[in-house]
């Protein structure tokens, strides 16, 4: 087994701690080390450190040394221009293919935490089976433990194998994020699962779902393959690579295709994708507050008071999310922190780069 780690994204919802010169997946964000080191040393505890790939834009190599200081050079893999995840994934199928074979390669983001470290072994290594002896797209669903907004849904379809006692369903179809009481249909339903973003198959497979879904991304990505062949990879990904499309590897191929798999699992598993995300995992004191840094509180309820190498005082406020970060602020109600991606937008609008 293989496994390529996606480390490229901007982390804009995490704003005003995440930037562009220091992205989310960089960041120490619950006081246990960078997200990305994180990741990696779970996937190190069982897949050979010389069997792990990275995949990130210009820019970002340096952080990744900084994080990871014995990843070998030639296991990072840099992308001229951001193409969003389906790229990416075949430039790690390609890239696996000439490096080792068509090996099961394990797909997965930098910054989701996984407190089941053992069950997500167990799963990893059954699912792994699956994929080497299968012609599957597999993918991991999570077992809502509520009716989340903020995640997209997987609705398993019927079971198309068992393995060591796990499950593995045809895909019915995927879901976008949905409104409260669509997410409240999803769990009662009980085949709806939250999309994890993580994956595993063959590269030989996921690369034939690529000609077949996604042709106008075929020339590119034979010439790159090709190269790969012939030990000229990296010089492909600079001429080829931003003719790729620019669209996730969801879009592209895992709706299109009909050889889909998901696996149903509890792996206490969180994408942190928004401040919101990040209240619900740390811990919370008698008043419910969620708290980084030094604080002084009275009379509030509910809020997350995030200011890590500051002071924060706070009087009669509640359901709030505060972030302080080199003198910028960021204050919202609890539950609207998706919504940080919109001030973003704003920000470029008015020209303010320095900001982000």
């Amino acid at each position: 087994m293989y496994a390529a780690i996606l480390a490229g994204g901007q982390g804009k919802r995490f704003w005003p701690y995440s930037r562009q010169n220091n992205p989310k997946q960089f960041l120490d964000i619950t006081g246990k080390g960078s997200m990305l080191s994180l990741t990696y040393k779970r996937l190190a505890e069982f897949i050979p450190p010389d069997r792990i790939l990275i995949l990130t834009v210009k820019g970002m190599d340096s952080l990744i040394h900084e994080e990871i200081p014995d990843i070998p050079e030639d296991h990072i893999f840099i992308e001229p221009v951001g193409r969003n995840t389906a790229p990416s994934l075949a430039l790690a199928a390609s890239a696996v293919l000439q490096i080792g074979g068509d090996f099961p390669i394990l797909c997965c983001p930098s910054d989701h935490l996984i407190r089941e470290a053992d069950a997500f072994r167990r799963l990893i290594a059954t699912a792994a089976d699956v994929a080497a002896s299968h012609d599957a797209l597999v993918t991991f669903g999570i077992r809502p433990e509520h009716p989340s907004t903020g995640y997209g849904y997987i609705e398993a379809g019927p079971e198309a194998l068992m393995k060591d006692g796990q499950r593995f369903c045809k895909v019915r179809s995927f879901h976008e994020k949905p409104d409260h009481r669509k997410a409240e249909s999803y769990l009662k339903q009980g085949n709806f699962y939250w999309n994890s973003g993580i994956f595993i198959w063959r590269p030989s497979v996921f690369l034939s779902a690529w000609f077949r879904y996604l042709p106008q991304g075929k020339e590119p990505l034979e010439k790159i393959v090709d190269a790969f062949i012939r030990g000229k990879g990296r010089e492909a990904i600079e001429i080829e690579y931003h003719k790729m499309p620019s669209i996730s590897v969801d879009y592209g191929i895992l709706e299109n295709a009909d050889n889909v798999l998901v696996a149903p699992a509890d792996l206490g598993w969180n994408d942190v994708g928004s401040w919101d995300a990040l209240f619900d995992i740390l811990e919370h004191n008698g008043d419910g507050n969620a708290i980084s840094g030094y604080a002084e509180v009275i009379d509030s309820k509910g809020n997350l008071l995030f200011n890590p190498h500051g002071a924060t005082a706070a009087v009669g406020i509640a359901d709030l999310i505060v972030v302080v970060n080199e003198g910028t602020v960021l204050v919202c109600k609890r539950g609207l922190s998706q919504r940080v991606r919109e001030l973003i937008e704003l920000m470029e609008q008015h020209g303010k780069d320095e900001l982000l």
